[in-house]
């Protein structure tokens, strides 16, 4: 029996883009594997869009739909014109687990870094029917007095240095990566951040728990962490994966944005935890 592969829905990092999973998407993509990663509110070509959880969370489930229908032939969600997802009355227990829906279109495999870690999280847990695993990269965020105090040391430097340089001095301290193409494209994204998108999403990401629950998922779920992660510690990771219900595993040499730092090496550990799952037989 043939089967068909599950597409991906990649959900990017803070101050990131859709354009930051191109180097991990040159290896995700080798099998001919579909994918979506869309920009969430906010960021990318929908810069001038007030970010907020449920708007990332409705972008996301209609990438998810467009990943489905991409290989299935199926519509994505569609929306009310309140921009919420309107589902079918008559939609019910799917053979994947949790919920499905009338435009037919299949689970995903869903895969979120930093901030769109949460979102990707939130989106599990609110839709468990659009997803078939969940993928947790550089998650959860730092808890503690420090962490407290991030959102006024940004606001701080950025009004200090501008977004440019802020941006800059970002991707200097957080990206290993000794590709200059991949700290451009995080850099890039992050310098046509407006300023309160940045903070609002910062704040988002680290009172994450007011959105999303650590607790035992309905679907498969890796919380992935990069072996040189100085901002999520491997403790929080692995007790994150314990209480979801999941596992976890490591990117050798990757920082905190694994998926840019060894876009190969993320890509093996997303095909390791993908080939243990259940794959649709192909029609």
């Amino acid at each position: 029996m043939t089967t068909r592969a599950t597409p991906l829905l990649l959900l990017h990092t803070w101050g990131g883009d859709a354009g930051t999973w191109a180097p991990a998407l040159r290896h995700l993509g080798a099998a001919g594997r579909h994918s979506e990663a869309p920009d969430l509110p906010g960021h990318g070509a929908r810069a001038a869009e007030p970010f907020t959880v449920d708007g990332a969370v409705t972008a996301a489930l209609s990438a998810a739909g467009a990943a489905a229908g991409a290989t299935d032939g199926a519509a994505p969600p569609y929306e009310d014109e309140t921009g919420s997802e309107t589902r079918d009355p008559d939609k019910g227990a799917g053979a994947e687990g949790g919920e499905t829906y009338a435009d037919g279109a299949r689970p995903v495999d869903v895969v979120g870094s930093g901030l769109g870690a949460l979102v990707a999280l939130t989106l599990a847990q609110r839709h468990p029917g659009r997803v078939r695993s969940l993928t947790l990269v550089g998650f959860p965020p730092a808890e503690g007095p420090e962490a407290a105090r991030r959102p006024a040391d940004t606001l701080a430097a950025l009004e200090r240095d501008g977004t440019d340089l802020f941006a800059r001095n970002y991707v200097d301290s957080t990206l290993l990566s000794a590709d200059p193409g991949h700290r451009e494209l995080l850099r890039r994204a992050m310098a046509a951040t407006r300023p309160e998108v940045l903070l609002g999403s910062l704040r988002a990401t680290l009172d994450w728990r007011s959105h999303a629950r650590a607790a035992p998922l309905a679907v498969p779920c890796l919380v992935l962490r990069g072996a040189r992660d100085h901002r999520v510690a491997a403790p929080a990771a692995d007790a994150l994966a314990e209480q979801l219900g999941g596992v976890s595993a490591v990117v050798p040499g990757a920082g905190h944005v694994a998926y840019l730092d060894e876009p190969a090496a993320f890509a093996a550990a997303l095909t390791d935890f993908h080939g243990g799952l259940r794959t649709a037989p192909a029609d």
